[in-house]
């Protein structure tokens, strides 16, 4: 689905176009994905609130954001095909989602199914690829530990 096409209506290519989009034209309005925060205060853009289905205003922080993926934990299907936006809650902030890998379950060879899998696990693992170390930087947070441990269960199909 587009947006729809309004006078004046300007694009950009990426967060980081985005970025010099709106900062150079006043009174602007866009996204950006998570990872752009450091640009954005760089350039003098500010965050706005979002309200969300309890009708509070909320900034993206680390705490609604996990409020918002706590919330809908248990709704989550085996497949973990589930949406976050507007999740319930009064503290969840209303437009997050996971990052998800799209991989065949059914690999060419058993050399390549292990190396898939174990990248996988890396990414999500608190001692790997979700470690405050790399997460922090970029703005995002860790899976859930009931989610993660579904993303084990769905990483182990793949052969």
């Amino acid at each position: 689905m587009s947006w729809p096409s309004a006078p004046g209506t300007l694009t950009a290519t990426g967060n980081q176009g985005m970025v010099q989009t709106l900062a150079r034209t006043p009174w602007s309005v866009g996204y950006l994905g998570a990872s752009f925060e450091d640009q954005a205060g760089k350039a003098g853009l500010l965050t706005a609130m979002l309200q969300n289905q309890d009708g509070n205003f909320l900034l993206p922080t680390a705490a609604t954001i996990t409020a918002a993926a706590a919330a809908l934990t248990p709704c989550t299907p085996p497949d973990e095909r589930l949406t976050l936006v507007f999740a319930p809650g009064a503290d969840s902030y209303p437009l997050i989602n996971y990052e998800y890998a799209i991989v065949w379950d059914k690999q060419p060879n058993p050399q390549m199914a292990s190396a898939i899998s174990n990248f996988l696990l890396w990414c999500i693992s608190p001692q790997g690829g979700s470690a405050a170390s790399f997460l922090d930087p970029v703005h995002f947070i860790a899976l859930p530990t009931p989610i993660r441990a579904r993303s084990e269960i769905q990483i182990a199909k793949i052969q």
